[in-house]
């Protein structure tokens, strides 16, 4: 990774040897994977501010969900706020309350190891925000899909509400058709952390770094980190916990990988999951608004 296209965290952690270690960077994952209801960029903060957390909240949520308050003196925590700067959350152990705090929360994970249809239809349908056309393929058991750069001109139609969109295909995904729900959510996810890393290169500068030229264990450490971390947060089985483990328990230090892209692909690709995130601007070619039937067009510049 050049010195000029490394983002500032992992300038930080180059610096200090943080996570470095194969060991130190399985804990951080396992300690991510605890805080499932805050993205994964603002659990790595607290790790780093306060490792050993058990569970953070404001201290509003403290007092008015959980019936305690913060203790004088307690520390607080700075983690990112969307649409905004930061703003700070509150350690389990810096607050007190007469009600015993609710065992499920310190371990929140679903043990069943399934998709909902829900979440696996939100991921498909939120492929094409970012020019991503979906395909299903008749492979052999081995093989899970792949996604690779649209060399064509084509155009996918979205309706919303009472509007069309031509949206530009910049990448194609291809899915095994035979493979079962969980599997084929696990190989979009680690597809998708391939693209969000800027493995495939990079649409815009504004959508994410493209770093096409990195060795290929980095790019398949950094996809199998992502497909990992979201999957467990989800309390889903998936296949990267073979290889990140068999990776880890031999080898002393981990790939020149960059955390801060692993973290920002991860917060990506939950976004999509939950439904919340929108079609990319600068691929959408033409709008339709239809009133009664009629189509009204206009075009993007």
């Amino acid at each position: 990774m050049a010195k000029k296209d490394t983002p500032e965290l992992d300038k930080l952690f180059q610096e200090i040897g943080t996570y470095r270690r194969s060991q130190d960077y399985s804990e951080l994952l396992k300690f991510i994977k605890k805080f499932p209801e805050i993205a994964s960029f603002n659990a790595m903060l607290i790790n780093i501010q306060k490792p050993g957390s058990q569970y953070v909240a404001l201290a509003s949520v403290w007092r008015e969900r959980f019936g305690r308050h913060v203790v004088p003196g307690g520390r607080p925590l700075v983690i990112l706020r969307p649409f905004g700067p930061v703003t700070y959350v509150f350690e389990l152990g810096d607050t007190v309350g007469t009600k015993p705090f609710p065992p499920e929360l310190l371990n929140p994970f679903r043990v069943e190891g399934r998709i909902s249809t829900v979440d696996y239809n939100n991921l498909l349908n939120s492929l094409i925000n970012y020019g991503i056309a979906y395909y299903k393929s008749d492979h052999g058991s081995a093989s899970a899909g792949f996604i690779q750069t649209n060399r064509n001109p084509e155009q996918q139609t979205v309706v919303k509400s009472n509007k069309v969109y031509w949206i530009k295909v910049l990448f194609n995904m291809v899915l095994n058709r035979n493979h079962p729900i969980e599997t084929k959510f696990a190989t979009i996810v680690h597809e998708l952390g391939h693209l969000f890393c800027g493995h495939l290169g990079s649409p815009s500068d504004k959508w994410w770094t493209g770093r096409p030229m990195l060795h290929k264990d980095v790019k398949e450490f950094e996809a199998e980190s992502v497909c990992w971390l979201v999957c467990e947060r989800m309390g889903i089985h998936n296949p990267s916990a073979e290889y990140l483990n068999g990776y880890l328990g031999n080898n002393e230090e981990i790939p020149d990988i960059s955390i801060e892209t692993v973290l920002k692909a991860v917060n990506m690709v939950e976004t999509m999951i939950k439904g919340t995130s929108v079609t990319k601007k600068e691929i959408i070619e033409k709008t339709a608004t239809v009133n009664n039937g009629i189509k009204k067009f206009k075009r993007s510049r």
